[in-house]
Order: C-alpha cells, then structure tokens, then sequence
C-alpha cells in the first residue's frame, strides 16, 4: 500500500520547553507511516515565542522553514498599539508565505491531506483551496484553543472582534476535519455560536499528557543545587507573558508571607517570556527574592524533574487553565490553585483535588488563606492528593491515546 502524504501549514514551529502537541502531531503521522511535510513560518521577535527556542528537526518529518518578515523593526517598537498593528501586518504575510511555500509543495507533490495549523496555516490552507491547487486533498482545520474570544464575543467588543476577524475567519471556514484542543477555553461553544461550518466536522478533545516519571537523581540534584529544605514548595509552569497572569501568584505568595507569617517556602517559576524582567522586578519589590526562584524555559523532558520537588501547583491564567501543565500537574500528583475560568472547573474543585477561585476583588486573600490552611493541615493534605489522584486515574488521557484517536479519525476521511 502506499505511504500517504500529509502536508502541515503552520505559523507554529516545534518548540521544546512548552506546546508538545506542536512537536509531537506531525512526529505520530510520521511514526504511522506517512510521508510529512511541515512548512513552518518561525517568529523570533523578542516578542514572540521562539527567541529562546533552538531549532528541533524531527525524524520523518521534512522541515520548510522562514522567518517572520520584518523582525528587526517589530524587535524594535515597544508600544503597544504601533506593535499590535505591525503584528497584524506581519501576519497576513506569513499566510501568504505559507501559501506560496504550500504551493511550491503541491505543484510537485501528490498530497493526501492538507493540515491548516491554528489561523494562519487555516488560512494558507483556504487560499490554496481557492486557487484549487488542494484539489482532492483532505482538508483539516486545528485549533489549541480559543483564547480570548469568548470574552470578545461575550462582552460584545465589536473593535477588538474586528481586529481579530481573521481568527474568526479560520474558525467558520469549512473543512473535512475540524480538530479543537479542549483546554478548558470553550472552543465547541464558540463554534456554535459563531454557526462555524466545521461544527459537524469537530473533534474536540483534551491533549495527551506523559506519565509522570521523574528520575530520581535528577530530582536529588535539583534540590540540591536549588538548596530545597523541608519547607512548602510551590511551582508555576507557563511563558512568561502577561494572559498568564504570573503577577497573581507572586502577589498571592506576597500576602501568604507576610499576612499569615509563612517565611519558608519556596516557588519555583518554570518559563520565559517577555515578561520576566517585570516580574522579577515585582518579586523583588514585594521581598520575595528569596522564595521566589526564576528557572527560565525548562526543556519538556525534565520538567517532570521540577514537579516532583514542589508539593503544589499554582496557575493563574487569564482565559483559562486547562493547559498541559495543569495536566501534568495532576499527573504528578500535585494539588492544585488555580482560576474559575473557562471549563477548569471540570476539572478542579475545590476542597476535592485542590482550589478554585472566582477572579474578583477576593481572589488573592482567599487563595493566600487557603495555601495556610493547607500548609497547617496534614489531614486536608493527604485527603487533596487523594483527589488528585482519582482525577489523574479518571480524566487523563495519555499522548498515544490522543494521537491514535486523530489519526484513525483522518484514516475514516478515506473510507467514507
């Protein structure tokens, strides 16, 4: 039988200290057996997410990769609106980019199915079908999620919509496969609400996550080294950007010291980003620079490695929660504080398997108190971690399982 060919369009490249789902979805087709191209626009802005990412090459996967145009001008604007203007720019051209990229691929390539990686590769994919050069290919559409636009459409903020309708664009627009990360940030509903034509096509599921696997003497040399004592330990795993809303954990841990006279402990913040000189500065102005311990981007592979040192887990996102740290976390068996945001409350209650909070005046103070509570209570302890680990053994999905899911999803486009 021959190999199918599948061919990846993506403003989205691997990244090896946060998104595994980038690496490892075209790594499964090609572990399945089909042939992989992944044509790849790479943004290496200070304000982008690559700038400290080395370049990862995969096996099996054939790799075409460009630059975002118009880095050294983007480096060097920091206002806000100027910026957001130029990103927006840059942005069409990418989708041109990747079009023209695609092109060159299916001009010379028999493609079986075309896959349109979140708004730009969705959008690349659909000039490509207008210009007819997909021809009989398949066409998938795939979205992590929809961050923020709930809240656009909820609030009715017509300008910022407007701003943003290329995203609602790619979400309306028709494929044969429509697959949404179920992270907690209501994609299903926005696609109803925005009477998206992929409704019928939608696959939406939760990511995979690996077993938790820490190795011990790594573990032992991170405490080590990190000078680690008997004393709470907390840990936050994002990039440091402001929709993560890392200031709030700093702000909390800030009141649990010096309101509730809890002195040792440490936090351990795993991530990079752009703001991490502002929350560094925080962290210092609140005194916390002894308990707080900036890591930086942590690979993937040994994060596991700093979950296993930290008793809890906190995650303060602005949009939602359910993201594959929080995953890992519970994987891990850590309890958890986090945000009544989005779907995370199908997945954390509180008292049960941790803490959630409404975002409202109260939020900081009564995360502050719970983590005493916590702290003082061995009881409450164990019975959490118990909740933890009925949800690890209830709701997770390992990454084989999620990836077999999809491919044996596309497989069914060709049997119809």
């Amino acid at each position: 039988m021959n190999k199918k060919t599948i061919l990846f369009l993506s403003a989205l490249d691997f990244k090896d200290k946060s998104i595994q789902v980038i690496r490892k979805t075209p790594e499964a087709y090609a572990d399945a057996g089909w042939n992989v191209h992944y044509v790849v626009g790479r943004d290496e802005s200070r304000h982008g997410n690559y700038f400290y990412e080395n370049i990862i090459e995969c096996a099996g996967v054939k790799a075409y990769r460009f630059k975002w145009p118009l880095q050294g001008l983007r480096d060097r604007i920091s206002s806000r609106v100027p910026l957001l203007l130029l990103t927006r720019l840059i942005s069409l051209l990418v989708i041109f980019k990747l079009a023209w990229h695609g092109a060159k691929i299916l001009r010379t390539t028999k493609v079986d199915v075309v896959y349109g990686y979140e708004m730009q590769g969705v959008l690349a994919m659909n000039v490509l079908r207008l210009l007819r050069l997909t021809q009989d290919a398949k066409k998938i559409s795939r979205f992590q999620g929809v961050f923020y636009i709930k809240e656009m459409l909820n609030a009715k903020q017509y300008r910022r919509i407007f701003f943003n309708i290329d995203t609602f664009l790619a979400l309306w627009l028709p494929s044969q496969l429509c697959i949404m990360t179920n992270d907690g940030t209501q994609g299903d509903k926005i696609l109803t609400k925005i009477k998206s034509r992929n409704l019928s096509a939608l696959k939406f599921w939760v990511n995979g996550v690996d077993r938790h696997t820490p190795e011990t003497e790594q573990v032992q040399q991170i405490k080590h080294a990190l000078q680690l004592a008997e004393e709470p330990i907390f840990i936050s795993v994002s990039r440091l950007v402001p929709c993560k809303g890392v200031d709030k954990t700093i702000k909390t841990l800030s009141i649990l010291k010096n309101s509730h006279n809890i002195k040792k402990f440490k936090c351990l913040i795993l991530g990079e980003g752009q703001e991490r000189k502002n929350l560094e500065d925080l962290a210092k102005h609140l005194g916390l620079s002894e308990n707080i311990l900036f890591m930086g981007s942590v690979s993937n592979s040994v994060v596991k490695n700093y979950l296993e040192c930290a008793d809890y887990f906190i995650s303060t996102y602005d949009s939602s929660n359910v993201g594959n740290p929080l995953l890992e976390a519970i994987s891990a068996n850590k309890i958890i504080f986090t945000l009544n945001n989005g779907d995370t409350g199908d997945w954390i209650s509180s008292g049960i398997n941790g803490f959630i909070y409404d975002i409202d005046d109260t939020l900081l103070t009564a995360m502050a108190k719970d983590m005493f509570n916590v702290i003082q209570d061995n009881k409450l302890r164990a019975k959490l971690i118990e909740g933890v680990k009925n949800t690890a053994a209830t709701k997770l999905w390992s990454w084989d399982e999620r990836l077999k899911a999809e491919i044996n999803a596309v497989d069914s486009l060709f049997i119809q």
